[in-house]
């Protein structure tokens, strides 16, 4: 395994270029928090859209029919299998709760990106 950190400015570009790699992919959407425990919020639904607004900074995570919103992003993190492929995208909120967005398959992202 293997864990990148996104620089902040490279966020909207970052979410982008994943996106388009996932587009139409079967996710999982988890979201941990101390407060609440761990929470699914979707399983085994299409990504349809995962963007970040930087004037309202918030990413945007569309799946199946929920539109799941994260305010205030501090981290994200791109999870790497030992073969390259992507597996998982955890994005940590201001406070502290993580967004897990898991592919159902690892996806295999372009050379120069990884």
């Amino acid at each position: 395994m293997r864990n990148v950190i996104v620089d902040r400015e490279k966020w909207a570009d970052e979410l982008a270029y994943l996106w388009k790699r996932l587009d139409g992919k079967q996710v999982e959407v988890e979201v941990e928090a101390l407060k609440l425990g761990d929470q699914i919020e979707a399983e085994h639904v299409p990504l349809k859209g995962l963007s970040y607004d930087p004037k309202d900074d918030v990413i945007q995570v569309w799946v199946g029919d929920i539109d799941h919103l994260i305010h205030k992003p501090q981290k994200i993190m791109i999870v790497y299998d030992d073969e390259d492929r992507l597996v998982g995208i955890d994005i940590t909120d201001a406070d502290g709760e993580q967004h897990l967005i898991t592919p159902q398959e690892p996806v295999v992202i372009d050379e120069e990106r990884v």
